[in-house]
């Protein structure tokens, strides 16, 4: 069974065979962090990754959180030929539990924007990797006089396609997408920057398609609410509110607002006329986000351990709450065979009945259903008060970080 060090890392040798530098400012001042793993990943959109690695690290010289293993050095075309975030149902989609009740986390995010700035009447949007086209759909129906222009790398292409037919819709990546000569008003990224090898390169990208004083809206997991995070694979940079704007001051922007809504961070940025090539080094402020991470991090994986474990010695079923990194990625770093999971516990309805692994995801009335009676915790920490008083009407053992 692997180890757990929660200590603090040193910084890397020196002599490594293979030298590992920051994607931003090129350092190789870097601090390895928990955990340090080759085998069987877990990607965003609930896959396995075969032979790929977590290799999370720290910057010394620019504060950047990021993972030099996983997608990384092939993210392009993980996105084009297998990435397939919410497309195992026409209905699936992210829910947001951060409100007084759960809404799609597009409707939410389009409500954040609406409440952060009074956008004009009429516009240019280019939405970066827009899935589904959730997002752009709340946007649209309300501002129905802005120009369209979206473009996304995977196989929700197809769909983003059929559901805009009058849009300019392009099947690519940010890299290969061509606007020619025109400029934006608006730039949307929603759960995007995290997953590109340069966070920096691409706010330049943004920065370059914008007119003058245009906006960039950006929603990312904030990895301060989300230490499971550092169990995802195709996450290659784990972003704080420090990251972000030291990032965005880089590129040429001003913040505008900023918000934390449950797991995830929305910012709006304004374009300015002074980018600078140099960036705040907030490792400092970030090494304070990771004293605080690791421990929860590997207390969630601990967790799950004594779950299955326990469920095991008293011949029970155990189930896992929530579709987190940490409890799809667990029956690899523990070695247990995934079919001891009887089901994953969600309260997005629009993944019940879906497989996990070949294993049932379903709603709390599981739990009797199948006789459960180990529940372990993978999500994040803002949401372990409100699920453990839902569990709290059954007859179930919690295990959580």
């Amino acid at each position: 069974m692997p180890s757990l060090n929660l200590d603090f890392p040193v910084p890397s040798k020196e002599n490594e065979p293979m030298s590992v530098r920051c994607p931003v400012c090129s350092s190789d001042q870097l601090h390895d962090l928990y955990p340090s793993f080759s085998g069987t990943c877990i990607t965003s959109d609930m896959m396995v990754l075969r032979n790929a690695s977590l290799d999370n690290r720290l910057c010394s010289d620019c504060g950047l959180i990021f993972n030099a293993g996983g997608t990384r050095g092939w993210s392009e075309a993980f996105y084009k030929d297998s990435y397939s975030l919410m497309m195992r149902s026409p209905n699936a989609a992210i829910q947001s539990f951060s409100g007084p009740a759960p809404i799609s986390q597009a409707e939410r995010t389009h409500q954040i924007l609406r409440e952060m700035s009074e956008l004009p009447s009429q516009g240019a949007i280019l939405e970066v990797g827009a899935g589904k086209g959730d997002f752009l759909g709340h946007f649209l129906e309300q501002s129905t006089e802005w120009r369209a222009t979206a473009f996304e790398p995977s196989s929700a292409f197809d769909v983003l396609k059929q559901r805009f037919p009058s849009a300019s819709i392009h099947h690519c990546d940010y890299k290969e997408f061509d606007a020619g000569a025109a400029k934006f008003d608006l730039v949307v990224a929603l759960g995007v920057l995290e997953h590109v090898e340069n966070p920096l390169d691409m706010l330049r990208w943004g920065y370059e398609r914008l007119h003058e004083s245009g906006l960039f809206y950006i929603r990312v997991p904030n990895f301060a609410r989300n230490p499971n995070d550092l169990f995802c694979a195709d996450h290659l940079s784990k972003l704080t509110i420090h990251s972000l704007t030291s990032l965005a001051k880089a590129a040429g922007f001003d913040v505008v607002a900023s918000k934390e809504a449950g797991v995830p961070i929305f910012v709006l940025l304004r374009k300015n006329d002074h980018p600078t090539a140099s960036i705040e080094n907030v490792a400092a402020v970030n090494r304070s986000v990771l004293d605080q991470n690791l421990p929860v991090a590997g207390n969630a994986m601990e967790a799950i351990n004594r779950c299955q474990t326990a469920a095991r010695a008293a011949g029970e079923p155990f189930a896992i709450f929530g579709l987190g990194p940490s409890g799809l990625f667990a029956p690899f770093y523990f070695g247990f065979d995934v079919a001891e999971i009887s089901a994953y516990l969600d309260e997005n309805r629009s993944t019940w009945g879906s497989g996990i692994h070949g294993r049932l995801v379903g709603g709390l009335d599981k739990i009797d259903e199948l006789g459960i009676r180990h529940v372990a915790l993978a999500i994040s920490p803002v949401y372990f008060d409100q699920v453990k008083a839902k569990l709290a009407g059954h007859k179930v053992q919690v295990y959580s970080a």
